[in-house]
């Protein structure tokens, strides 16, 4: 019995359908690697680590994420070549679904642990609110109203013009969406389809339209976007709520850090 290998579920070999959850790891690879291609940006990929630099102002554009659990790789020569590969002037965020040891030697900061959350397929969205129209984003005018909103709502200026610059973005896994109140945009939803999930993310809401149940409906549009696929997302603790009513299933918490510009 000494000799025989039992799978782990992170063998860089293995089929990502082994679990849900590295379904989610790769996915999130794959789609970080996606949109730093479309920015015209780099990427690496590693059997422990996958990183994309779209050298975008934007903190969460420039991401990392681990590919293996910490136990079974050499964690210092995955940050040696983490820290490598982004120069010293762009910040990055650093994701693990599992716990990490402390990283702040490596000049990371921690950013928290956010709930990962998971829908099973199918179901009914309610009623659209009064008003509201969504429509998804398939060319360079809906484009523009979902990046001027995401801007907005967030708000972060900086990221004007940085995020999905190119329609490019539109011609992938990506699918986008916009909602419409008296045909001004006032809320955006996204998702990424790949390795059998949705992985729902960008969603917003301008301030003055909060509490109508403007988001939940954009964030119904993603959710169901592939009807037979189950749907994930990394949620805060303040948004928590509003997608559990939606039959959302908290998971587990991941983990998150930053690497400031150093130079």
């Amino acid at each position: 019995m000494s000799d025989v290998h039992l799978t782990h579920g992170w063998e860089p070999d293995l089929d990502a359908g082994d679990s849900l959850l590295r379904r989610f790891v790769v996915a999130n690879a794959e789609r970080n690697a996606f949109v730093a291609a479309c920015a015209g940006g780099r990427c690496g990929r590693w059997d422990d680590l996958a990183a994309a630099d779209p050298a975008s102002p934007v903190l969460f554009d420039n991401a990392a994420v681990l590919l293996r659990p910490p136990p079974y790789i050499h964690l210092p020569d995955t940050l040696r070549r983490l820290l490598a590969f982004y120069p010293p002037e762009r910040h990055f965020v650093f994701l693990s679904v599992w716990p990490t040891p402390d990283l702040t030697s490596a000049g990371l900061e921690l950013m928290g642990h956010p709930p990962l959350m998971l829908r099973p397929p199918g179901g009914t969205p309610p009623p659209l609110p009064d008003t509201l129209r969504i429509v998804p984003v398939e060319d360079r005018r809906t484009l523009d109203d979902f990046v001027g909103t995401l801007v907005e709502a967030y708000p972060m200026p900086e990221a004007k013009g940085a995020i999905f610059g190119d329609t490019a973005v539109l011609r992938g896994p990506v699918r986008l969406f916009v909602g419409y109140v008296d045909g001004r945009p006032v809320a955006t939803s996204g998702a990424r389809l790949g390795q059998g999930i949705v992985d729902v993310e960008w969603v917003s809401t301008l301030p003055e339209y909060r509490g109508r149940g403007i988001g939940t409906a954009l964030t119904w549009a993603a959710t169901l976007v592939e009807p037979g696929a189950p749907a994930m997302l990394i949620a805060s603790d303040e948004g928590r709520p509003v997608y559990e009513a939606m039959g959302y299933l908290r998971l587990m918490r991941l983990t998150m850090w930053h690497r400031p510009p150093t130079g």
